[in-house]
């Protein structure tokens, strides 16, 4: 089958002084991204933009739009915000022009949550536009958590992901120091490619040691992760990509620099991450990438180069489970260093791997690039294959839609247990002076159905972690109604 959609050029850039508002810093990688594919802002037929989280505009894609030039004419588009946006949004447009709809679009993001909150430190007044107070960059899309995980905790990506680590521990039967190192020993790798990326917001390349050891420069966040291990959204960058029809390119002598999009997809977990079977493995994760596999036609052994989401290390564990592969594998994980050491510019990351996977497409046109993303508490998943204009295989489809469904029914919740109950798995956070300060228990209930708990010794619960796996471990659960929590503790 013909590939018709094509990501034909991109742009990157990290501005290490101070950013420009962030649909400015859009606009600017929207020209520049053109510029890369040979393209002009005359063929633009459809503009989207990534939702920042710096700022908020009443208009946000006019806004970029009238700053990069664009023809009033141009259609813009928007998906909910999270960190499989720019593949939701290329995952839209690329059927769209493999149909003749559209010739050429720009998807665009940028965060500057580094300038913002340097600004609020030193109370001084941004010289950008005025901030739309109504805007939603959520627009109605449901909440990170529900109400009862976050009243016991669970209320930002720093406490849910290490519930899978934890999980992903267990399963593999390994002590927290192993799998301290096992989680420091990839990011290292990842560590390893920012070092070489001039768009890296961290250019240190520390090592395992350095990333996995609790000091005073890297303490504890929440067990098992410290500082070095999550992604740093404190970054002020902007990227952009141009998706293009063979047509256009081919009339602008630009296909042979392009990247054909050979498949791509994306599939939403149950919401909650209370309410899913698993956390050692990630039901919507291996659907996504099964499907996107099978319509790039390939395997995932003839995966050569990749960026693996990763906000952090269960992150890129899973993606490897979903790949049939482990902790073990030699390839490259990133191809830019990853949200912990490229930087991780809010809902915007992706749009910096894709237009990295066009660089190394253009450098070896033959590798087939593996391209994931990540949304909300691990909820929505995407992943893209891109390859060579003229090295595409002979059973890639070049189909990408923006859901596939997953199937599964959400567990049964139970907001106020009572009763025996056994920990599937948790997560401790810490204080700043590496103080435990708060425990977030996934229980299952003697009965099937499945909640939320805390425990009332922090500290006992820390210091058992660390002697012996409390992970399947029974205990007795009950509802503080002075409180409004769930408490456990063992038996």
């Amino acid at each position: 089958m013909t590939i018709e959609a094509f990501i034909a050029g991109g742009a990157q850039k990290s501005y290490r002084d101070g950013a420009p508002h962030p649909a400015e810093a859009m606009a600017q990688a929207v020209e520049q991204a053109l510029d890369d594919a040979g393209l002009d802002s005359e063929d633009v037929d459809l503009l989207a933009c990534v939702e920042p989280l710096a700022w908020n505009y009443e208009n946000l894609g006019e806004v970029v739009a009238g700053t990069a030039g664009l023809p009033t004419s141009v259609e813009h588009l928007w998906v909910p915000a999270g960190g499989t946006s720019p593949q939701d949004l290329l995952h839209q447009v690329c059927p769209r022009i493999t149909t003749g709809e559209i010739h050429c679009a720009v998807i665009c993001g940028s965060e500057a949550m580094r300038t913002r909150r340097k600004a609020a430190r030193e109370n001084v007044d941004l010289d950008w536009p005025a901030r739309a107070t109504d805007v939603d960059p959520m627009r109605g899309q449901p909440p990170f958590c529900s109400d009862l995980e976050i009243q016991h905790g669970l209320k930002a990506p720093i406490h849910v992901f290490p519930l899978f680590e934890n999980a992903i521990r267990a399963e593999a039967d390994r002590s927290a120091v192993e799998q301290t190192r096992v989680a420091a020993d990839i990011l290292a790798k990842n560590a390893q490619v920012a070092a070489g990326n001039p768009h890296a917001w961290f250019q240190d390349a520390p090592d395992s040691e350095a990333i996995g050891t609790v000091s005073e420069d890297n303490r504890l966040i929440v067990f098992p992760y410290t500082k070095r291990m999550n992604a740093i959204m404190d970054v002020d960058q902007c990227a952009a990509i141009v998706v293009a029809s063979r047509s256009l390119l081919e009339k602008r002598g630009a296909l042979a620099a392009a990247a054909a999009v050979l498949g791509g997809t994306g599939v939403e977990e149950c919401w909650n991450p209370v309410e899913r079977s698993r956390f050692d493995e990630c039901h919507a994760m291996m659907r996504a990438f099964e499907i996107t596999l099978d319509r790039a036609g390939i395997e995932a052994s003839e995966i050569s180069a990749m960026d693996l989401y990763s906000c952090f290390p269960s992150a890129i564990q899973l993606g490897l489970k979903a790949l049939g592969s482990g902790p073990e594998d030699s390839r490259r994980l990133s191809l830019t260093g990853g949200l912990a050491f490229a930087g991780g510019p809010g809902n915007a990351y992706v749009l910096h791997s894709l237009a990295a996977a066009l660089t190394e497409v253009r450098n070896h046109p033959e590798s087939r690039v593996f391209v994931t993303g990540i949304g909300m508490a691990n909820t929505k998943h995407a992943a893209t294959v891109l390859c060579g204009s003229d090295h595409a295989p002979a059973d890639a489809t070049g189909t990408t839609t923006y859901r596939e469904t997953l199937g599964e029914e959400p567990l049964r919740i139970e907001p106020a247990p009572e009763g025996t109950a056994t920990i599937v798995t948790y997560c401790i956070e810490y204080n700043r002076d590496n103080t435990p300060a708060n425990v977030v228990l996934i229980i299952d209930l003697d009965d099937g159905a499945r909640s939320v708990a805390n425990v009332a010794d922090v500290s006992g619960f820390t210091a058992a972690v660390m002697d012996h796996e409390v992970i399947g471990r029974k205990g007795t659960v009950a509802h503080d109604g002075n409180l409004n929590r769930n408490l456990f503790e063992f038996s």
